[in-house]
């Protein structure tokens, strides 16, 4: 009686938490900065996600490490809390036109629109729901970032809040 009951304990604690855990998602990501996702855990609740999107038309790669942790609701055990920085290259067109004098009369002009190189810093904060039997996952998430724009401008975003829709393999 003394080995059952701890092989029942392990046995069922590992079917509760086994459900809920997987290695590898790709899908999208539809916001503000919308593009294609991959995540893979390197741990039980680390991972790190890779975003391949474009803003502003220009194009960033974006990668951070992620911290997961299960949300304690009593209805429902597949919801998940993470949270994580990282960073982002790219280019994206700059939000200034510069307005060039075209002629001596001072009443026509060229504009000029400009795209330059970015580089930043990004942090995450989101749920995940984690549909398993489907697979798939289904997530919410605020990813404020701050840009190096060409090196001689700089630009925060604070809410560039998104959805995504994963395939888990």
């Amino acid at each position: 009686m003394k080995k059952i009951v701890p092989i029942v304990l392990m046995l069922v604690s590992y079917a509760s938490t086994g459900q809920q855990l997987y290695e590898k998602s790709g899908g999208i990501r539809l916001g503000h900065t919308s593009g294609l996702t991959y995540k893979k855990f390197v741990t039980e609740d680390e991972a790190v996600e890779m975003i391949l999107s474009g803003r502003n038309e220009g194009m960033q790669f974006t990668a951070q490490y992620l911290f997961h942790q299960p949300m304690e609701f009593s209805f429902n055990d597949r919801f998940y809390l993470h949270y994580g920085i990282g960073g982002h290259v790219g280019y994206e067109k700059f939000d200034d036109i510069a307005k060039t004098l075209s002629n001596a009369a001072g009443d026509a002009f060229i504009y000029e629109e400009k795209s330059f190189f970015t580089m930043g810093v990004d942090a995450s904060l989101g749920i995940e729901y984690r549909w398993l039997e489907v697979p798939a996952t289904f997530g919410f998430d605020i990813k404020p970032y701050f840009n190096f724009i060409g090196m001689r401008h700089t630009k925060t975003r604070f809410w560039d809040a998104a959805i995504s829709f994963k395939y888990v393999f």
